[in-house]
């Protein structure tokens, strides 16, 4: 007979878990097996296993990295596309078949960049592939294309403005609806490489940015300082992490 949910509460002890985890940045399987060995010390390895489902699934706790935890319901982002997007998806589509490439737009996140007065729409090809992409968009005469993305846009171009670019290796990826898109984790740690372009006569830190929307959705701590080592930026989002682990603690 399957247990009802007033039984999964119990049998999970779902209080006295968010009261031992509830004041702490993150936690870690070993010392979720801890909690529950303390509370039966027979306890076998697939149940507190069972169990770490069954908190993930219930939203009691969250997966922030390779054996990382956090207390709250997983907070995903997810991109959107744009007009500008479709357009340009099915612009190298019908041209580059079989290219593979990524399409990911500033508006998704335009609420997190202060005073950024012009939406930029990245498109990101692998290796020389990404010059053929760059060259088919800027044939088209339609709307300002660049290779690379230019100093301060915001101040030269009155207009939405794409940016073609070749994609790092290790980019972690996501398809929906037939179209590549970045992760957050890549989309964040790109921005941290572009910041003193899209900013370059601001006193806006990227730390401001990072902690809003680190606030605002689950990161990947592991899936974000892999990319950031592809990008060699690791020690700085190690250590903005440490910030905002040392505030929260």
């Amino acid at each position: 007979m399957p247990y009802s949910l007033n039984d999964t509460i119990k049998n999970l002890y779902i209080n006295d878990l968010t009261d031992k985890f509830s004041n702490s940045y993150e936690f870690r399987l070993e010392d979720i097996i801890l909690f529950y060995t303390l509370k039966d010390s027979e306890i076998k390895k697939a149940t507190i296993q069972w169990r770490v489902t069954r908190l993930l699934e219930l939203g009691v706790i969250q997966r922030i990295g390779r054996g990382k935890y956090a207390i709250g319901k997983y907070q995903k982002f997810m991109p959107y596309s744009t007009s500008q997007i479709k357009k340009i998806y099915h612009l190298l589509i019908s041209e580059f078949p079989e290219v593979k490439f990524c399409l990911w737009s500033t508006e998704c996140i335009k609420s997190y960049l202060p005073d950024l007065e012009v939406q930029i729409t990245f498109v990101e090809g692998i290796g020389k592939q990404s010059s053929h992409l760059f060259m088919h968009l800027w044939g088209q005469k339609d709307g300002v294309v660049f290779y690379g993305l230019p100093t301060n846009p915001s101040k030269k171009f009155s207009k939405n403005i794409v940016v073609v670019r070749k994609m790092v290796s290790g980019s972690p990826l996501l398809e929906s609806n037939e179209i590549m898109y970045p992760h957050l984790e890549k989309m964040i740690v790109d921005l941290y490489c572009d910041w003193d372009k899209i900013y370059p006569y601001k006193n806006l830190t990227f730390y401001k940015f990072f902690k809003k929307i680190h606030s605002n959705f689950t990161i990947n701590e592991s899936k974000l300082l892999r990319y950031a080592d592809r990008r060699k930026k690791k020690m700085v989002f190690v250590k903005h992490l440490q910030r905002l682990k040392h505030i929260n603690s």
